[in-house]
């Protein structure tokens, strides 16, 4: 097994990812107050990245902004596209603040979403669910067993197993990209959580859980939060609401 030597971080670190996140999560709840029909992806990219500089801070990556099919581009670059009613809204961005990162998705939809939209969107979300509750289920035995619940250790690969069959048990196609990734100082540092991911997870590692759905042509959804591993079970560092949100 690899175990990356930036991968567990100190009380001092976490504090300051945690910072950074807080920071995110302002930004969400800004944000949703400047979204609007007939607006461009381009500029509500530019309000986020307004806002983070405003606040002394940097963006940890390019921000992601994707109106309707465009939110099937996991790495969507912002376009002139309007927003109209009924679309997925996808919004991942992430900060830079006292020299470490945070990273954040949220999907969301303007006006009621469709049933396909809705039930891709339920599926998301439990997925996520599902993933954190199986690494706390393993947290409090793993610790106390220096590491190790019945012979075995918390998996990489495992925990991307959870939300990965339970998507494809409800019918979607695999996730098209990892389940997660160490952040630090680097947005993507240190390990993946993927399935040929040779690492397992300790405390004090701090990653990200951001499932997604994908259609081409039609949209895609994905929600992604930042946790740490600590003795007592999984902590969300990442805040914004996960409801079904309508503009």
């Amino acid at each position: 097994m690899i175990y990356p030597s930036k991968a567990v971080k100190s009380p001092n670190e976490i504090s300051k990812i945690e910072k950074a996140c807080k920071l995110g999560d302002e930004i969400f709840a800004y944000i949703l107050k400047k979204i609007k029909l007939d607006i461009t992806e381009k500029e509500i990219a530019r309000e986020i990245n307004l806002f983070i500089k405003k606040s002394g801070s940097k963006c940890s990556f390019p921000t992601i902004v994707a109106f309707g099919k465009n939110s099937a581009n996991i790495h969507n670059v912002p376009t002139d596209n309007k927003l109209t009613k009924n679309q997925i809204i996808l919004l991942d961005f992430g900060v830079k603040l006292e020299g470490f990162c945070s990273d954040m998705t949220r999907t969301i939809f303007s006006g009621k979403p469709t049933p396909k939209q809705k039930r891709m969107y339920e599926t998301v979300l439990s997925a996520q669910q599902k993933t954190i509750d199986f690494i706390t289920s393993f947290a409090n035995d793993l610790f106390r067993s220096g590491g190790k619940k019945k012979g075995r250790i918390l998996k990489a690969k495992d925990v991307d197993h959870t939300a990965r069959a339970y998507i494809e048990s409800e019918g979607y196609p695999t996730i098209p990209h990892s389940l997660g990734h160490g952040i630090g100082r680097k947005v993507h540092e240190a390990f993946r959580i993927s399935p040929k991911s040779k690492n397992y997870l300790k405390e004090g590692m701090v990653f990200s859980i951001e499932p997604g759905i994908y259609f081409p042509n039609f949209g895609g959804v994905r929600i992604e939060d930042l946790v740490v591993l600590e003795k007592s079970g999984l902590r969300l560092l990442t805040h914004s609401p996960k409801n079904i949100i309508e503009i």
